[in-house]
């Protein structure tokens, strides 16, 4: 997934002298925009495969009820990002897009890379946010003989997501990265046996909470981490 987030696009607040867009309207085969999801970071805009031609340029614009629109991006895509576009691979970040009712997102394009002409509606979507999901409370971790038994309190209809690091034992090595350990269905209750864990080995756990109403699903912070060490392998007995 190509990702565009503010650190790569041009905020048009901090151009005045730019001109508003000439926009003529959208073809009969227009581009789409649909929410993928939500998260700490903000709401991600995803345009999925288009039967139209990537364009040259973008600009995306967000409107809240009656406010003025803002302007998001306005930016020249390169050859990556057009691959991305008509691979339907293209997302754009807004970072205060959390929590907000009421939304607007206008997407106008441009064959050409460097003129205040030529714009034409792409596309547009009314959506909505939520606030995110709170991480699991009460997140625990209990050794036992068959591994490490991670519990929590469940909240209803909302997926939790698990995810581990080993520890080293020589804090000079480095932390180890986070990994996915388990995507658990409501269903599924609030207990998860982590069979895989290593005896004798030191782990560090975090989860967090997915709310996956519409219009896309919304991911909730990782709580604190909890730790514990696997036990350890058992001795066969005697002969």
């Amino acid at each position: 997934m190509f990702c565009l987030g503010p650190g790569v696009a041009l905020f048009l607040s901090a151009c005045p002298a730019l001109r508003p867009p000439v926009v003529a309207p959208a073809p009969a085969a227009a581009t789409r925009l649909e929410v993928s999801r939500v998260s700490e970071r903000g709401l991600y805009l995803r345009i999925p495969p288009s039967p139209t031609a990537a364009p040259a340029r973008l600009r995306l614009e967000r409107q809240q009820g009656d406010e003025p629109a803002t302007p998001l991006y306005d930016l020249v895509l390169s050859e990556p990002q057009q691959h991305a576009w008509r691979q339907g691979a293209l997302e754009l970040l807004d970072p205060q897009g959390v929590a907000r009712q009421n939304l607007r997102y206008t997407l106008l394009t441009s064959p050409q890379d460097a003129s205040a002409e030529g714009w034409e509606l792409s596309a547009s979507l009314e959506t909505s946010s939520r606030a995110l999901p709170a991480p699991p409370s009460t997140f625990d971790v209990t050794s036992t003989p068959e591994g490490l038994l991670l519990h929590w309190q469940a909240r209803p209809a909302q997926r939790t997501r698990l995810m581990r690091r080993a520890l080293p034992a020589d804090p000079a090595e480095g932390d180890a990265p986070w990994e996915p350990l388990a995507d658990l269905e409501p269903a599924a209750g609030a207990r998860f046996l982590d069979r895989s864990a290593r005896p004798g080995q030191a782990y560090a756990y975090i989860a967090q909470h997915v709310d996956d109403r519409a219009p896309a699903p919304h991911f909730g912070p990782f709580g604190p981490p909890t730790y514990a060490v696997a036990p350890p392998q058992s001795e066969p007995p005697a002969p």
